[in-house]
């Protein structure tokens, strides 16, 4: 294998050495404004020669007959300019300007915007390599109408909940998929990627922009292209960005020292303080969030190089980044490694693409909810302890020597953030390799096969300290966890392009093989009464006795696809567009009643604005109508092996053996989503304005959906099945605009909305209800059903709830009164964007914002709830009903002794599914603001250089 990756390796770069005769073509590509076009494409003969740089200068190689040269940027029509021998001053007015003629990758192909149906939105490399995450994915977040980007972490290197075009599945995965240099690319893994070698990235969202995934592109597609090598002089890059990130306002307000012991008072001094203790507790006032949270600070360090001859290309980069977390202790650290080759050699073209990534993320060995979490403990933490004994200079244990706990009974969160760790360390390499032939005898025809493969080590520990709260019992706990994942793809084709007169065929027959091998190891051991040095100090004993290794664990499952698909473009006239895709898929996920299935999409576009009846009209420059049908699958989200009987084994009575341990369905089958799209693309007042609009309605059938069952019938309590329907429809709109063009200044704005609309049409019951949770026809994915609270009894103190019916208001909490109060997804949600360019200085920011979602705030009902005033509590508590008459809209306590009177409280029970602590989602957010200058080449070319940014 390793000979094998040499000797590609090696044979991409030996072509470099096979060079033409060339000669050299330079030039300045401008806009209207007399402003440099920056990383404008420039090609010769069809490939790709090289880019401008930041003034809108290039200096390319090209072969020595070529008469003409291309010159393409997204934003412009592409340009033929004749080669004269001189410097080329080469002008992108105004009137030329447009998007629809700028080229979008589907992953397979590449095609002009204006020929394609489908619903397509491109981001440009810059817009996810200059803000500083540590994933990916949080970079999209804004960026194209239809994608909702949710990030649920602070933690650096978490991945961003990513949405495009709402939920279409239950119990299947909601994710979309992702497609890097041709091959797909695991979404969880993007802490180990540089986005800095990300030369664009394009959403697929219709059936017919990811109908030739087929069964893999239900939940859409992001294709992500990296940076070539561009013909022309060697180029040296380097890039650094420093950022920071902290804790945003807590919108809980806790009580300070003499608040809290004035409550306990009230509450019957629980702890028994003394007049003298409470004098002396009243001045503490400790801060548990500076204790635990920090500035987070954030540094990124990127080096590049590229160059190369029309013959051959290459892309280099090495990048490093650091990014401390808002959590102290927290972080992330990446390495990575980049090579991109490109040749072409006659009828030849062929190149490798090779990424290299290690990542290490420092995070806890807390869940967010668990009671040592720093963010619960910075609004549980009494303000009068404090995390280190100022006598010791040891972590404080008032609840008790040895006991890891403070004076509540709750865990001291900094000796659980500091004693106790938990990091993951990720090794990934996504390595492809492509040949393409062009048939010198049939011209547009030719053959191409592109494979690779993505392979990712995962290797996780945590260690649990024998002195915190939660080791104690245990004596400290160790575990261990490796994962390996290789996914292999191979995709080859036979394609035709070609025009004939008024007639433009593009298209493909293709076949490919996608197949997944995953292995697994873990194991947890107890027992670490005298510190922890390393794994090898871990001896075997009984589950009484220190030093055992009580759990091993492991495993491993393939699974793979096998895909037959058609892609046909056709064009009339430069106006009329069809589009066609037609695929089957075979996936070893599922039985042989229904391993196969067929996938197909068709679109169309008329390009209104070619018509003789808009030659006159001066209003619309580019007007161009689309609409799409199609369907899609999705098998993502069920185990590899659901549609046959598992067993596993068991021990019963002492005597070890095999039982059945899950029920497989051979009848299991394809999840559907069947997509219709309508579109319009347009530009006005003399291409200033430019935008799109969609409607869509996508519905899924057959959901992947796990059927109840009677465990006293059947043995188990589920069945993998397929059952119901749901539905999204919506509309979008993306917006941009020039609103001052001059030669020194341009101000441009832009922004997209969505609106998506998520119904559940059918389930196997009306409704199944988990919690707070709720299931039900005709309502939307992840509804919350509570108790609408309505007040307090002035005359009781006690807490009012509305009657399902409305008919009235009661103090007996029933959860039959439930009520469906809201989603927490965003129907509403967009982003708003704005840029100044003043000769060489820029300023751009951009803001996100979600509408019209609720938030059942649990955080807030461990502070208000009475039961745990042993902790610190919301100032909300000291609203609290006291006697009758009281107007307030905090109920009395329902333990301790009511306020003032020693006698004991009457059952008032707390209850917690109630709208008391539903909150609106809606917010605005700025994203990122950017302030640079770019240095004028004249100014850097006595310091050897081309171009400089800060």
């Amino acid at each position: 294998m390793k000979k094998t990756i040499a000797f590609v390796i090696l044979l991409a770069f030996a072509a470099s050495s096979l060079f033409a005769q060339t000669k050299t073509v330079a030039g300045r590509v401008t806009d209207a404004g007399g402003a440099g076009v920056p990383g404008a494409a420039i090609s010769a003969g069809g490939r790709a020669v090289g880019t401008t740089n930041a003034d809108g200068r290039f200096s390319v190689s090209v072969p020595a007959n070529t008469s003409s040269i291309r010159i393409s940027s997204i934003g412009f029509a592409d340009k033929d300019v004749p080669v004269t021998g001189a410097v080329l001053a080469i002008t992108l007015s105004s009137a030329e300007a447009t998007n629809l003629n700028e080229v979008v990758v589907t992953g397979y192909s590449t095609i002009q915007r204006k020929k394609f149906s489908g619903a397509i939105a491109p981001i440009t490399g810059e817009s996810v390599r200059r803000p500083t995450f540590g994933s990916f994915d949080q970079a999209l977040q804004g960026q194209a109408s239809g994608v909702s980007v949710v990030s649920n972490s602070g933690q650096p290197g978490s991945n961003a909940i990513v949405r495009i075009r709402g939920n279409g599945s239950i119990n299947g995965s909601n994710v979309p998929l992702y497609i890097m240099d041709g091959i797909e690319i695991n979404a969880a893994d993007f802490a180990s990627l540089n986005a800095n070698d990300f030369d664009k990235v394009e959403v697929l969202k219709d059936a017919v922009a990811t109908g030739m995934y087929g069964s893999r592109g239900a939940n859409g597609v992001i294709v992500i292209t990296t940076r070539r090598g561009r013909s022309g002089t060697l180029q040296l890059n380097y890039d650094a960005q420093l950022g920071w990130s902290k804790l945003p306002k807590d919108r809980l307000v806790v009580m300070n020292s003499s608040q809290k012991i004035d409550y306990e008072l009230q509450r019957g001094n629980p702890y028994g303080w003394t007049v003298a203790e409470q004098d002396s507790l009243r001045k503490v006032n400790f801060n548990w969030r500076d204790a635990l949270f920090q500035t987070g600070i954030t540094q990124e360090h990127n080096i590049s190089a590229s160059g190369g001859t029309a013959a051959s290309r290459f892309f280099a980069s090495l990048g490093y980044m650091k990014q401390d977390g808002i959590l102290k202790t927290t972080g992330l650290e990446r390495y990575s490694a980049r090579i991109n080759v490109d040749n072409n050699i006659k009828n030849w073209r062929f190149g490798i693409n090779l990424q290299l990534g290690y990542s290490k993320i420092v995070g806890t060995s807390e869940a967010n909810t668990f009671l040592s979490s720093p963010l619960n403990a910075i609004r549980w933490g009494n303000p009068y302890e404090r995390d280190i004994n100022p006598n010791t200079g040891d972590f404080q244990e008032t609840g008790g020597p040895g006991t890891g706990e403070l004076t509540s009974g709750q865990p001291n969160a900094a000796m659980e953030l500091y004693l106790n760790y938990n990091y993951s360390l990720q090794t990934k390499a996504v390595a492809t390799t492509y040949l393409e032939f062009h048939l010198p005898a049939v011209p547009g025809l030719y053959a191409r096969t592109n494979w690779g493969v993505d392979y990712t080590n995962n290797e996780t520990a945590g260690f649990t300290s024998p002195r915190t709260s939660v080791g104690i019992a245990r004596q400290g706990i160790l575990t261990r966890a490796t994962g390996r994942n290789t996914r292999y793809t191979g995709t080859t084709s036979l394609n035709y392009k070609r025009t004939f007169g008024k007639h433009d065929i593009d298209g493909g027959i293709f076949t490919e093989v996608v197949k997944n091998d995953s292995r697994n190891f873990s194991f947890t051991g107890y027992g670490f009464t005298n510190g922890f040095t390393n794994e090898a100090g871990i001896t075997a004993g009984s589950a009484t006795n220190p030093n055992y290794i009580p759990a091993v664990g492991g495993g491993g499952t393939q699974n793979g696809i096998l895909s037959y698909f058609a892609i046909l473009n056709y064009g009339y006239n430069d106006k009329y567009f069809l589009n066609l895709v037609g695929r089957r898929d075979g996936s070893s996920r599922f039985g042989g009643n229904n391993r196969w299935a067929n996938f197909g999409s068709v679109g169309a576009t008329w390009v209104i604005a070619q018509e003789p009846f808009m030659e006159k009209q001066k209003f619309f420059n580019d007007l161009r109508l689309r609409a799409s049908i199609g369907t899609n699958g999705n098998q993502n989200g069920i185990g590899d092996y659901n549609a046959i009987p598992l067993f596993g084994r068991v021990s019963y009575a002492g005597v070890a053996g095999w039982a059945p341990s899950s029920p497989g369905n051979a009848d299991l089958k394809w999840e559907t989503n069947r997509t219709i799209n309508f579109g319009l693309d347009f530009s006005v007042l003399n291409r200033r304005l430019s935008g799109t609009v969609e409607l869509y309605d996508r519905k899924t059938i057959n959901l992947l959906y796990n059927i109840p069952l009677d465990p006293s019938g059947s043995g188990f309590t589920s069945l993998p099945s397929n059952f119901g329907s749901l539905r999204n429809r919506g509309i979008e709109l993306s917006l941009r605009g020039d609103v001052i063009q001059k030669r020194d200044f341009r101000w441009t704005l832009e922004g997209n909305l969505t609106w998506n609309q998520n119904r559940i049409l059918d389930l196997i019951q009306d409704s199944s209800i988990s919690g707070i949770g709720i299931l039900a026809k005709g309502q939307p994915l992840n509804s919350l059903y509570l108790v609408e609270s309505a007040g307090v009894d002035p005359a009781t103190g006690n807490a009012l709830y509305m009657k399902r019916d409305k008919s009235g208001t009661t103090a007996v909490f029933s959860v039959n009164d439930k009520v469906i109060v809201g989603t927490t997804d965003a129907p509403l949600f967009g982003s708003i964007g704005t840029r100044f360019e003043y000769k060489g200085f820029d300023l751009s920011a951009t803001a996100v914002f979600f509408f019209n979602k609720v938030i059942y705030n649990n955080d807030r009902g461990n502070v208000i709830n009475p039961t745990y005033y042993f902790d610190n509590m919301s100032v909300e508590v000291l609203r609290e009903w006291r006697k009758p008459g009281d107007i307030t809209d905090v109920p009395r306590p329902s333990s301790g002794t009511n306020i003032g009177t020693g006698v004991p409280a009457p059952a008032n029970p707390y209850q917690s599914q109630v709208t008391r602590l539903l909150e609106s989602g809606d917010f605005w957010r700025l994203r990122n603001v950017t302030l640079g200058y770019t240095f004028k080449e004249s100014t850097l070319r006595s310091l050897g250089l081309k171009s400089a940014r800060v």
